[in-house]
């Protein structure tokens, strides 16, 4: 699922925080789901406007804890040196994009409780507010306080059932991480603690699939079609988690020279783009092109879907430069740079990972499709054979692989 932000919201101790556009059905729903069946069971007999006016503060104060789950897992981050590019709130929670990874185990297993500690923080505030309701007003409270207790007792439980969840050991979830932490420990392994995570993720979504369709089937409820979808959706995140585990470590070896198309065609500037397209991009197997100004420095990328977006009829009278896209430093590398690295971001323009520049000159692309091709060749080589050891010795060296 496409994760990218729809809105942004602004920064947050200099951390973006942005909204997916599920998140207004989520809030919808969630308010739907206080003002016309939760409010009307827990305080019955109220006005329909006054669930309502309770119902959607509700959400938006459901919404406000799960983004106090994020910053608490991003804050953490900080302090343990792991940049953080932003936050996205979505339908089924919200995402942390780290720009790395935990230094050492320990720093993975503080961020990744963070979260979870700070729903049953927020749970037990909400409690304490519920409590504070019913002991001002007492037995014979109005209206207006037994919503207001109605509301929070709900905030109160969907947030320790929040942190719960998400503690369940299986990545994506926080208990998945925790899971990684506490194998990296054991083993001081990250790659293999990450890969036994993602498959415990992946046994996790079965659970939650089969139990959901349990539900729907045979207690006829339709929340079981809720569960099917988290079960769904952890199942894509652990699978995706797997494949990207194998790839860095396909790619751990290997330098961005070894993984780019080394002189690629590339485009002029000032080139008409009918120009461009009957002389480089035809005749190219490439679906990206550099582009590049009279001094031969990078000036962002063209992809053949923009070329096909400018009319005939424009196409001698457009230049080259004002179809390409920025090229962020993030997607520009040195031929000695590490290979994994471009794995860690979302390709620019759909398709490419890095612009590789020595000495402010075009030397190779990453592509998408490179990658791909080389952590399929990477997959096939068989692992290297270790030395046997003497007899004397083989029993330390077995515990020391452990």
């Amino acid at each position: 699922m496409d994760m990218r932000q729809s809105l942004r919201l602004g920064r947050i101790a200099g951390i973006p925080v942005g909204i997916h556009w599920s998140v207004v059905a989520m809030v919808a729903l969630i308010a739907w789901l206080l003002g016309a069946q939760i409010m009307p069971a827990m305080v019955p007999g109220t006005p329909t406007v006054a669930y309502w006016l309770t119902a959607v503060p509700g959400a938006l104060l459901f919404v406000a804890a799960l983004l106090a789950h994020e910053l608490a897992h991003s804050f953490v981050a900080r302090r343990k040196g792991v940049p953080v590019n932003s936050i996205t709130l979505w339908a089924l929670g919200g995402v942390s994009e780290l720009g790395g990874e935990p230094p050492n185990a320990r720093a993975d297993l503080l961020i990744a409780i963070a979260g979870p500690a700070t729903s049953l923080a927020a749970g037990a505030v909400f409690t304490a507010a519920a409590a504070a309701v019913r002991v001002t007003w007492g037995p014979h409270a109005p209206a207006a306080a037994l919503l207001a207790f109605a509301l929070l007792y709900w905030l109160a439980v969907m947030n320790v059932l929040l942190a719960v969840f998400n503690l369940l050991p299986g990545a994506p979830l926080d208990g998945g991480r925790v899971l990684r932490a506490l194998l990296w420990m054991r083993h001081g392994d990250r790659v293999r603690a990450a890969r036994t995570a993602a498959r415990a993720g992946r046994v996790l979504a079965v659970a939650i699939i089969m139990f959901g369709l349990f539900e729907l089937i045979g207690w006829r409820e339709v929340g079981g079609l809720w569960l099917m979808l988290i079960g769904l959706f952890l199942m894509s995140a652990a699978s995706s988690e797997l494949m990207a585990q194998t790839a860095a470590t396909a790619l751990g070896r290997l330098r961005v020279r070894d993984v780019m198309t080394a002189r690629p065609a590339i485009g002029a500037g000032w080139m008409s783009v009918s120009d461009f397209i009957d002389r480089v991009a035809l005749p190219s197997t490439q679906n990206i092109f550099p582009v590049v100004g009279i001094d031969g420095a990078l000036l962002g990328v063209v992809e053949l879907a923009a070329l096909g977006r400018v009319p005939p009829q424009s196409r001698p009278l457009t230049e080259l430069r004002q179809i390409a896209i920025g090229v962020p430093p993030a997607y520009r590398a040195a031929p000695d740079d590490p290979a994994a690295p471009v794995l860690t971001r979302p390709p620019l323009a759909r398709e490419l990972a890095a612009v590789v520049l020595e000495e402010g000159r075009i030397i190779g692309l990453v592509t998408v499709s490179n990658l791909r091709q080389v952590i399929a060749r990477e997959q096939l080589r068989e692992p290297p054979v270790r030395e046997i050891p003497a007899a004397g010795a083989a029993d330390g060296a077995a515990d020391r692989s452990r």
